[in-house]
């Protein structure tokens, strides 16, 4: 190797224009400029600035359709370049050190994925730093992203290109597949068993958490389209708040269930059944009842809440709220009415009978 960067340092151009417009053109590659980034790689002489190269690869915006592209330089770069994977691993270990930073969703993403990548393609060639780190950082997103779930794109792209080399966890697809035609598959060697089991682990604790989740909100999103659908019946319409907060839930049951549907099938887990309303309206009564759609409707309140049900329904106590001296004034003038009334009565003539 050390013979071939010789040759390379001779044949290729060290030009500095050159090789700082290739790093910048790193720091916004796409999967549709790889041609051009591969050829300019080979022609150009990158000793000196395999640094830079490194820093704009790990820095760069990435799509997920354009991680292919930087595996790809990543892999000539390590065949060229002695120091590449030492300064690769490093520059992910500052970056996924802190998973508070700025745009943190989509970079985890990203670093998460290139690193697993780097180390079941060997281009990491430091495998016990590089499995650390990975350990380190999936269990920093566990133990702190149950209740958020922020990080579970993360996870899943991790899951569904890494998963079955470093977890070593088939998707219930391929297990079917593989039941179905009764065949043997070869699986990379990456890591033992009991590390993979490990890296599984911490996969599998976490889905828990989505899936927990995922029935909570599930069960607060029906709750929610069945008092609108009883208060439409009992009033006639339902309110924008009611309306808008719905359509918010299911906006967020939507996204929660199609990332934790494929969480479960790369792990090969079973998801718990998620009933409809209209199933869990006919569990709860039977329809042909009257007596139960009665019952059922009276569930509906007049109200929109309980300030509004307590502003009609209770009479508040004036009493205490407002200065007694006001009562007094009033009570007066209350007593001396009332005397006049009483005298007005007195002077009143009797009818004589003749």
């Amino acid at each position: 190797k050390q013979w071939y960067q010789r040759r390379v340092a001779i044949t290729a151009g060290s030009s500095v224009k050159k090789n700082s417009v290739f790093v910048k053109k790193l720091s916004s590659l796409t999967e549709q400029n790889r041609t051009k980034l591969v050829a300019d790689l080979n022609s150009l002489n990158l000793t000196k600035y395999i640094e830079e190269v490194v820093n704009a690869i790990c820095s760069a915006k990435l799509k997920m359709q354009d991680m292919n592209c930087a595996i790809h330089l990543c892999s000539l770069l390590h065949r060229r370049y002695s120091d590449f994977s030492q300064l690769l691993l490093k520059t992910l270990q500052s970056a996924l050190s802190n998973l508070n930073k700025e745009d943190k969703v989509t970079r985890v993403r990203i670093e998460l994925r290139l690193l697993g990548q780097m180390l079941v393609l060997g281009i990491i060639t430091d495998q016990k730093e590089g499995f650390t780190l990975l350990h380190t950082t999936l269990c920093k997103i566990v133990e702190s992203d149950k209740d958020r779930l922020e990080f579970l794109p993360a996870m899943v792209s991790f899951v569904k290109h890494c998963g079955e080399d470093i977890l070593g966890v088939q998707s219930t697809k391929n297990r079917q597949l593989i039941e179905q035609h009764n065949i043997t598959v070869p699986a990379m060697k990456i890591l033992a068993k009991d590390k993979q089991q490990i890296f599984a682990g911490l996969l599998k604790e976490y889905s828990s958490a989505v899936i927990l989740t995922l029935v909570k909100l599930h069960n607060k999103l029906m709750k929610c389209l069945k008092h609108n659908k009883k208060t439409l019946l009992v009033k006639g319409e339902v309110s924008a708040e009611k309306i808008e907060l719905s359509e918010k839930l299911s906006a967020q049951h939507s996204k929660l269930l199609m990332n934790a549907t494929t969480l479960a099938e790369l792990l090969d887990i079973t998801i718990p059944d998620l009933p409809s309303l209209q199933q869990l309206e006919d569990e709860e009564m039977d329809c042909n009842s009257p007596t139960n759609a009665n019952a059922d409707m009276s569930e509906v309140s007049l109200w929109e809440d309980e300030d509004q049900k307590t502003f009609y329904r209770d009479i508040l106590d004036l009493t205490g709220r407002v200065p007694q001296i006001l009562y007094k004034k009033d009570k007066a003038k209350a007593d001396q009415k009332a005397k006049e009334e009483e005298s007005k009565k007195k002077k009143v003539p009797t009818a004589t009978l003749r």
